[in-house]
């Protein structure tokens, strides 16, 4: 057997290896993802960027592709090409990781970066205008939400993603026609209900909205957010009791979700169980420490409220 044929059977079982390790790791972080330990799956994905970008994981040209600083030249950058498209499918992942823990400016990055190896690649493209929307930074999300309609106008995500944006700078009447057309697209798929009926909701329409949520029930009785929708509708009309049951089964199939418990809590405050109401606030701003400044307004705004009360009294 010649040497070159020995070091060939060496090169093909370190690719081996190397995509076995990577496959296993892969499938620990979308684990890790689906049970909310992010920490774990950054962990887990950062190795298999490592592990699908080079057979050598302490090469300098490795560490060097993709951060802000190449040194690779920036006439050259657009030259380089990764092989294995696990890499972009990492990065996008990580990266839904960062957006899950409030780190959006990594979150964004890690798109930048799967991008950078497949730029058609819908679902970066989305996570990273859904990022971009969630920091206000509306014309380029619309850019990502624009460009994924292009590349498949039956993409349900790109038209609720440019709906939200719509929303979000007051443009209502485009926001309804993209929500009523992601409707049309996925008929079957309850998230398309639920964003309309949020939007329904913004709108002062809540009648409607709640026709939305509770068919996005209907359709899937496991969906946390819609049961999150209903418990606000109920909320707004005075219905305490059932908005608390609703924000109770949203904790019960997802405990990570701070609206519920921001949410609860103002049920509890209205109905005169303080203690209840200051246990879910504090675990409310806990799981999203941004939430505090609402919190503490819809507290003064229920103190005004009963003040006024007694006043009439």
């Amino acid at each position: 057997m010649s040497k070159s044929f020995v070091l060939i059977l060496a090169f093909l079982s370190a690719i081996t290896i190397y995509s076995q390790n990577a496959d296993d790791l892969a499938k620990r972080a979308q684990k890790s993802l689906d049970r909310g330990d992010y920490n774990a799956a950054i962990a887990d994905l950062s190795q298999v960027i490592v592990l699908t970008s080079s057979l050598d994981p302490k090469s300098d040209q490795l560490r060097n592709s993709f951060n802000e600083k190449p040194i690779i030249p920036n006439s050259e950058r657009d030259r380089i090409t990764v092989l294995d498209p696990r890499t972009a499918v990492a990065y996008t992942n990580r990266g839904k990781a960062y957006f899950a823990i409030g780190q959006f400016d990594s979150a964004i990055s890690d798109y930048n970066h799967a991008l950078t190896i497949t730029p058609t690649m819908v679902a970066a493209l989305l996570c990273r205008g859904i990022a971009r929307n969630s920091q206000k930074q509306y014309e380029l999300a619309m850019e990502d939400f624009e460009h994924v309609i292009k590349l498949d106008k039956h993409q349900v995500g790109g038209y609720i993603g440019r709906a939200t944006v719509n929303l979000a700078v007051g443009d209502k009447e485009r926001a309804v026609q993209d929500f009523n057309y992601a409707v049309k697209l996925g008929p079957k798929n309850p998230m398309t209900y639920y964003y309309r009926g949020e939007c329904r909701r913004r709108l002062g329409d809540i009648d409607s909205g709640l026709s939305d949520f509770e068919y996005a029930i209907k359709l899937n009785p496991k969906l946390p957010i819609g049961y999150l929708g209903r418990g606000l509708v109920s909320l707004a009309k005075g219905e305490f009791e059932k908005a608390i049951s609703d924000f109770t089964t949203v904790i019960e199939l997802d405990g990570r979700i701070a609206n519920a418990y921001a949410n609860r809590g103002f049920a509890y405050r209205i109905l005169g169980k303080a203690i209840e109401a200051e246990a879910d606030f504090h675990r409310a701003i806990e799981l999203d420490p941004l939430l505090e400044a609402d919190v503490d307004a819809g507290k003064r705004k229920i103190a005004s409220a009963e003040s006024k009360t007694m006043k009439q009294l």
